[in-house]
């Protein structure tokens, strides 16, 4: 009798353990207390982490306290890995992979006339366009390498493709894409341990909904009749139809695996030789959402008039200057809803220094571009504190920008006299980044020290902060430009007198005295005087040569 593969019971997540052991665990494992996982630890960062998700997405689901006491008392003292599989035991009729029965993320009803049958490869999300995808470009993997996927790779493919699907084409209604979109950034609170980590993702019953675990439909819709929301004859999935749970589990693609070989090496985990999939069957006009949030996705909005949309993993990458709408609510931000709560619970005083890993695709036109992952700390303060310290945050991000703009345009004037020909996106590639990681240490210094003098209600400290923040600028703009710029004697002419008169005017636009940048700061700027002549401007401390 053949068993079908569950991914409640299966040994297939790897994991790097305490001792620095990488092996396969099933997820109740955990809360192993022998030899705690650290952290997620497969071969692909897309693949780490759509884990982490489903990880946290099954715990919600299943194993969710009823309190945030409960959550607590759990924090501190994790349940065993017998009782965590118990609880998930309660929906293991949802995560069988293969077998006669519903499968995981699938739709058991597509037929070879309803549907078309793909490459396996057609799983990966990096995977470049639906057709030819044997000699399609990847981020992770050669074209054409991969003929076959083992049971784990699937099914983190699977997971993966169903929470980042991309849009696409096909007619008929259409390849849908995620319930948060294809390049949606993920916010996750991140502890010393995996365990720590994924219970700090989760809210308690009485805050998420769900009090009473289900292995519905309206959770996991593979086990029904699924929802079509093709354009023309279906709608939409509201959320009166759903339960909140089912953000995690959303459906907006129809596939299902086919096709095995006994004798094919997986792509991702090689070390799989055995009855490896081969193939995937898919169809247009999955499950359609509009309007469904997702608890780790931070959403924006141009109004109060507009509705919210989940924010996009930039092109360009993750950088500080992203950082507060993943953790500050205003008018236009919010921050992804575990973040949100857990500023506003006891979680903020347990941990001792929390941090904040964001993730996603960065994706232009449907294929994604880069895969980005950073991780910053995450500082939170009281709820009373929230809109002034948003504000000055924004302030500190707002001036970064403005001397990031002016020094990306001084280096192109420098190194051309059309600067506006050159490649913008060449430039910014090899600039921005560069920019961002050189000033990131400094960002954060100021965000700690607005955050002192908003707990101490000492504004002088404030007001210090933001000078010291405009001199780290104003520093870091010109040791970059010199990085990006070498003026030397051996310079033709032009090119010389370019470069000088480019850092001659980077260094003014960003002097500490500038009043564009004091006044996005908040700060004091020289007033006019009252006859209209303006005043003796103090001249900046003269510099050494370049």
């Amino acid at each position: 009798m053949i068993v079908a593969y569950n991914l409640i019971d299966e040994r297939w997540i790897p994991v790097e353990r305490k001792s620095g052991k990488v092996e396969m665990i099933a997820p109740a494992e955990v809360a192993d207390p022998e030899d705690p996982p650290l952290r997620i630890a497969s071969p692909r960062p897309d693949f780490d982490g759509a884990l982490l998700e489903f990880l946290i997405g099954l715990l919600q689901t299943a194993a969710a306290p009823a309190t945030e006491r409960a959550w607590e008392r759990e924090f501190e003292t994790p349940p065993t890995v017998q009782a965590l599989k118990k609880r998930f035991d309660t929906v293991r009729s949802a995560f069988f992979l293969d077998g006669d029965g519903p499968r995981f993320m699938q739709e058991v009803t597509l037929t070879p006339s309803d549907s078309k049958l793909k490459q396996i490869g057609y799983l990966l999300v990096d995977r470049a366009g639906e057709d030819n995808i044997e000699d399609g470009p990847s981020l992770f993997t050669k074209p054409g390498d991969i003929p076959s996927l083992s049971y784990p790779a699937a099914a983190a493919a699977l997971y993966l493709m169903q929470s980042r699907a991309p849009s696409g084409g096909g007619g008929g209604g259409g390849h849908f894409t995620s319930l948060r979109g294809g390049s949606a950034l993920s916010g996750v609170i991140v502890g010393k341990q995996l365990w720590d980590t994924l219970w700090l993702n989760v809210l308690p019953s009485d805050v998420f909904g769900d009090a009473e675990a289900s292995a519905g439909t309206k959770t996991f819709p593979w086990l029904g009749a699924i929802r079509s929301g093709n354009k023309k004859t279906g709608a939409p999935t509201p959320a009166s139809a759903v339960t909140p749970a089912h953000s995690y589990w959303a459906l907006p693609r129809r596939l299902l695996l086919a096709d095995q070989n006994s004798t094919s090496r997986c792509a991702v985990y090689p070390e799989y030789e055995a009855k490896n999939w081969l193939s995937v069957r898919t169809a247009t006009a999955g499950m359609r959402y509009e309007g469904l949030l997702h608890p780790l996705a931070a959403y924006t909005r141009k109004s109060e008039s507009d509705p919210w949309l989940p924010f996009l993993t930039p092109e360009d990458g993750f950088s500080y200057r992203n950082w507060p709408v993943l953790v500050q609510s205003s008018i236009r931000s919010r921050p992804p809803r575990v973040v949100s709560h857990f500023a506003s619970t006891r979680r903020v005083e347990m941990v001792e220094t929390p941090r904040l890993t964001a993730f996603g695709y960065a994706m232009e036109s449907m294929k994604p571009l880069r895969w980005c992952r950073a991780e910053t700390p995450l500082i939170l303060v009281a709820p009373t504190l929230a809109e002034k310290f948003a504000a000055d945050a924004e302030a500190l991000v707002a001036v970064s920008e403005e001397v990031r703009r002016a020094f990306t345009y001084r280096v192109k004037s420098a190194w051309s006299d059309r600067p506006d020909d050159l490649d913008v996106h060449k430039v910014l590639g090899r600039v921005n980044p560069v920019f961002w990681s050189r000033t990131e240490t400094e960002f954060f210094a100021a965000v700690e020290g607005i955050k002192h003098g908003l707990e101490t209600d000492d504004d002088a400290l404030r007001v210090a902060v933001r000078e010291k923040w405009l001199r780290a600028l104003h520093q870091a703009a010109l040791e970059l430009f010199d990085t990006f710029v070498e003026i030397t004697a051996d310079l033709a002419a032009p090119d010389l007198r370019r470069a000088v008169l480019a850092r001659r005017s980077l260094y003014q636009f960003t002097f500490p005295s500038s009043p564009k940048l004091r006044k996005l700061l908040g700060l004091p700027v020289e007033e006019r005087s009252e006859g209209g002549s303006k005043p003796r401007a103090r001249k900046p401390r003269k510099e050494s040569n370049p």
